[in-house]
């Protein structure tokens, strides 16, 4: 593996981390919404979904942020599912 690619991943990893340390500090202000955070298991959605074609499909059930964030789902719309704001 090339050390772009091990960039890529670990940029991802990094971006998965970001989101949900800021969905749980919003979390905790009270807003309305669950969150199961996947803090611990970046490495796995980032490094899968690096190999991925743009028309493969992910499937993630709970905790599955990561996975859709390193298939390259927008932040601002996920944040917005979770606390349950109409452009989510």
């Amino acid at each position: 593996m090339d050390i772009s690619k091990l960039k890529e991943i670990y940029s991802t990893m990094v971006r998965i981390r970001f989101f949900e340390e800021r969905a749980i500090s919003e979390y905790r202000k009270g807003l309305p919404g669950f969150m199961h955070s996947s803090i611990g298991q970046e490495a796995i959605p980032a490094a899968v979904c690096a190999f991925l074609r743009k028309d493969d499909y992910v499937i993630s059930t709970h905790r599955g942020h990561g996975d859709i964030i390193a298939k390259g789902a927008r932040l601002d719309r996920m944040m917005a599912e979770l606390f349950a704001k109409e452009t989510g």
